[in-house]
């Protein structure tokens, strides 16, 4: 008993290491291997047989089964099927033929074949080592065996030599030479042939080359109605293809034409769209052996309605209808609806916009469960005092804007709560207002952006514009910062913050700082303050805010930079702007401004007041580019009669240390303001100006400018450089040019002029500061009006002008520093009203210079 019971257990341990073998895979004998990734190649592809016949090889590589068919019954193989590697002997009998014969040998692996070419040429033939090539579209050299010690002749016919040339320079006996195929490029193949003559015989070596692989769709996309259709695709094409239709596809569509391995066109089934949402497929077209593919879109939307919601009737039968999402825009509207709790917060999707327009809804609830809109939405009546009801909401891929006016003055609107899950809005975000009626406000309870703590990007533009279109209204007025936008990083667009006030109105007065944008990296458009007064009264806008803290991680402004208050030309009463805005501070990490940065107050009335606080550029050290212009501009109207404000406490452009470049304009404009300033100090690293240098005083401004020191680091001015006054007081400081002591260049013309009739720049003595100036590439130089202007010597390094204008220079007596520039001048040499006015033949005869009389320092002319 004890023995069988050994006996069978040895016979199960015998039976379970069989087992599992078998599933280590060893190899069963009458089972071949047939892997998944055929492999097969051929040692030639042509063999070649004289008349008498022969003997010849070939190998086969091989990891699987494969068979050789053959149809000729002169040529025989010694083997026509197995498995693996091996070497297969060809056999041709001897050829009594007149012309040559040719056979295919055809081995078959799997779905792979390869083709061997057997050709055995007739009795007395000319003996080439092949007749037939088969060349890759790219081209490439082959090289043709010829029979020893027979002289021959080759012949490429013309309409092939623009293909086929020869490349072995022979001798009349060679054995051999070669020819060079270039690349076809056609979308066909093409066949050319090389003829050989010798020994009385005559043979052809003909060439096949492949053509350029080519799959061209007449068109890639198809947009098909929801209750389906058929489509039809048309294609050019040379290639053996394939149609992969993908897996989540197959449902809807379906490839119904059936096709051969070439075809033209392609047919498919498109399902009817059933869904609740648009749907699209990707159809790839693709070469069988080569990378080379195409992809046909198929798009196929559901039908859009709006859906209106004026009545809880309206919900509830929305809500029976079951719909989760839907394709379209909904409006909410009318006087009856104050919630949306009917919904049951079954929405989860909006494939369109939302719309609120009913006054009277109180509360979002009911949208619990919306987490998407595609479109906008857009929010212009209601009496919500938060968002609370989109607590789901994850995006918005349009604007996203609240429109208020008089009628629809949104006034019980004071936060953003609710939206704590936004984190993108595709397109703009937008907060205005447009009062159009007396005594009327709007948004005047909205304080901060609270809520919106997940927001991370704007797509489009971002702007708060308050406007008080009629007297004694205000908006905004309770908004203090940007508390709430603490994780936003991008805006796309513009950052605009707008104030627009009319008779007695004002706007965004609370509005201190931009605390609440501590992220925010990078502005992709203009960055804009602007304060503006649209018609006559006591106006006043953005008087709190003091600077721009709250931007400390700002790097770029890939537009424009620009912080401008102006009034109207009616607005005949007192205006005040911008009044506590003093420096930039908080734009420490600014580096680029791709546009122009620009300075505007600009008056069109009396008692106004602009930027009265600003001091200095503080609070800009890092900023190294500005792409644009750099304008500083403060004028008022010929009418302003009365108390006129703007820039009086900027004195320098201190914080702008690390400024190298002004790819534009650098102009200061002023009339009657910017009294303070006194010097370009902070600029001491601008190195470049890539358009003009103007400094135009047009009514007593400018009164404290007294050189332009700070400059000393200028190279080059791109265009003009202009010194404009045309008032009696005005640049009265303006001693020298002293602090451009490094400008070297002047592309364009260097201008000194005067438009008034009385003198100004009544302290201007000399060009000082200007020794280092070799080149003006305009030309031209012109003084005008300079009337304690004694020594232009420091214009010695001058190398070329055509044009010389000085007049109206009474104490002006030296001009040789010009003298060779003269010498070389094609152009005008004007001189008049001056000490001195020599003509320019005087001037060439070396009587350019005369000494001044004894009381001339005296005289003031």
């Amino acid at each position: 008993m004890k023995r069988l019971l050994s006996l069978l257990m040895a016979l199960s341990l015998t039976l379970f290491i069989r087992c599992g073998s078998d599933d280590k895979g060893i190899d069963n004998p009458d089972e071949p291997v047939n892997p998944e990734d055929v492999t097969l190649e051929i040692s030639t592809t042509d063999l070649l047989f004289e008349a008498q016949g022969g003997e010849k090889e070939f190998t086969i590589t091989c990891n699987t089964d494969w068979t050789i068919t053959n149809e000729s019954a002169w040529c025989t193989t010694d083997a026509t099927s197995g498995n693996g590697n091996r070497t297969v002997t060809v056999t041709a009998s001897a050829s009594s033929e007149t012309a040559d014969r040719n056979t295919n040998l055809t081995v078959k692996a799997g779905g792979k074949t390869q083709i061997v070419t057997v050709t055995q040429k007739h009795a007395n033939a000319l003996i080439l080592s092949k007749n037939k090539f088969d060349v890759p579209q790219e081209g490439g050299d082959i090289t043709i065996e010829i029979k020893a010690g027979i002289e021959y002749q080759t012949d490429i016919p013309e309409e092939f030599s623009s293909w086929i040339r020869r490349t072995t320079t022979r001798a009349a006996e060679s054995q051999s030479i070669s020819f060079t195929i270039e690349a076809n490029e056609e979308a066909d193949k093409r066949t050319g042939y090389i003829l050989f003559s010798g020994n009385a015989q005559k043979d052809t070596v003909f060439i096949y080359q492949a053509p350029k692989n080519t799959l061209i769709l007449s068109e890639d996309t198809y947009t098909v109605p929801t209750e389906g259709a058929e489509i039809t695709v048309e294609l050019k094409t040379n290639i053996d293809y394939d149609v992969q239709i993908p897996d989540d596809a197959a449902s809807w569509v379906s490839l119904i034409t059936t096709r051969a391995l070439r075809t033209d066109r392609l047919t498919f089934r498109i399902e009817a769209n059933t869904g609740d949402a648009d749907r699209s497929a990707k159809i790839a077209v693709k070469d069988k052996n080569s990378p080379l593919s195409d992809t046909i879109t198929i798009l196929q939307p559901i039908e859009r309605a709006d859906i209106i919601w004026e009545t809880e009737q309206d919900l509830l039968d929305f809500k029976a209808a079951g719909h989760t999402r839907i394709q379209g825009n909904i409006i909410v509207r009318g006087e009856e609806l104050k919630t949306l709790q009917k919904l049951d917060n079954l929405l989860t999707e909006i494939n369109g916009s939302l719309t609120l327009e009913c006054p009277s809804l109180t509360s979002l609830d009911g949208l619990y469960n919306l987490a998407k809109i595609t479109g906008n939405l857009l929010i212009t009546e209601g009496s919500m005092v938060s968002f609370e009801g989109l607590n789901s909401l994850k995006s918005i891929g349009g604007d996203f804007e609240i429109n208020a006016s008089s009628s629809r003055p949104l006034t019980a609107l004071e936060s953003f709560e609710g939206l704590e899950n936004l984190q993108a809005i595709g397109g703009n975000f937008k907060v205005t207002t447009a009062a159009a009626d007396s005594y009327s406000s709007s948004l005047t309870s909205l304080a901060s952006f609270k809520g919106l703590s997940s927001l991370k990007s704007i797509g489009g533009d971002f702007e708060i514009n308050a406007e008080a279109k009629h007297y004694n209204s205000s908006s905004l007025k309770a908004l203090e910062s940007f508390e709430g936008l603490e994780n936003l990083q991008t805006i796309e667009g513009n950052f605009k913050v707008t104030a627009a006030d009319s008779y007695n109105s004002s706007s965004l007065t609370s509005l201190a700082s931009f605390k609440g944008l501590g992220s925010l990296k990078s502005i992709g458009g203009d960055f804009e303050i602007n304060a503006k007064a649209e018609d006559k009264g006591y106006n006043s806008s953005l008087t709190a805010l003091e600077s721009f803290e709250g931007l400390e991680n700002l790097q770029s402004i890939g537009g424009n930079f620009k912080v401008t208050a102006t009034d109207s030309y009616h607005s005949s009463s007192s205006y005040s702007s911008l009044t506590s805005l003093a420096s930039f501070k908080g734009l420490s990490s600014l580096k680029s401004i791709g546009g122009d940065f620009e300075i505007n107050a600009k008056a069109e009335n009396n008692n106004s007041y602009f930027l009265d606080a600003l001091e200095s550029f503080e609070g800009l050290e890092n900023l190294q580019s500005i792409g644009g212009n750099f304008k500083v501009t403060a004028t008022d109207s010929y009418h302003s009669s009365s108390s006129y404000s703007s820039l009086t406490s900027l004195a320098s452009f201190k914080g702008l240390s690390s400024l190298k470049s002004i790819g534009g304009d650098f102009e200061i404009d002023a009339s009657s303001p910017l009294t303070a300033l006194e010097s370009f100090e902070g600029l001491e690293n601008l190195q470049a100006i890539g358009g003009n240098f103007k400094v135009t005083d047009s009514y007593s401004s400018l009164t404290s400018l007294a050189s332009f020191k700070g400059l000393n680091s200028l190279k080059s001015i791109g265009g003009d450089f202009e010194i404009n006054a045309s008032h009696s007081s005005s640049l009265q400081a303006l001693e020298s040019f002293e602090g451009l002591e490094n400008l070297q260049s002047i592309g364009g013309n260097f201008k000194v002029t005067f438009t008034s009739y009385y003198y100004s720049l009544t302290s201007l003595a000399s060009f000082k500061g200007l020794s280092s100036l070799k080149s003006i590439g305009g030309k031209n130089l012109i003084i005008d009006r300079c009337p304690a202007l004694s020594n232009i010597d420091d214009l010695k390094n001058v190398e070329a002008l055509d044009e010389i204008s000085i007049t109206d220079c009474p104490k002006l007596y030296d001009f040789c520093v010009l003298k060779n520039i003269v010498q070389n001048m094609s152009g005008t040499f004007y001189v008049n009203g001056n000490g001195y006015n020599p003509t320019k033949k005087q001037f060439l005869d070396g009587a350019c210079s005369q000494t001044p009389p004894a009381d001339n320092n005296d005289n003031d002319n």
